[in-house]
């Protein structure tokens, strides 16, 4: 029992490390492709620029550098931010 729970546990660690990998892998063909900014050079115009993009992902996480908010936060904002430009 306890090395399945073990086996479980050392899966659920693999799968966090490869999402995390994956989720820097796509930041940085964003950055190089010239879609996301560069790090410490994020603005809010870069926020408006992702969400007419369709990055709306990609929008919440500069805002929440920017703004130093939390996840909940900074969505709510990045949606008010679309419905004022309209974008769905």
């Amino acid at each position: 029992m306890r090395a399945q729970v073990l086996v479980i546990i050392l899966i659920l660690i693999g799968a966090g490390f490869v999402l995390v990998t994956l989720g820097r892998r796509k930041d940085e063909q964003l950055r190089n492709s010239g879609v996301y900014p560069r790090e410490g050079q994020e603005t809010g115009a870069d926020v408006d620029r992702l969400i007419l993009l369709g990055h709306k992902i990609e929008a919440i996480k500069v805002y929440r550098k920017l703004h130093g908010v939390g996840l909940k936060e900074a969505k709510e904002a990045v949606e008010k931010r679309q419905s004022e430009i309209g974008v769905k």
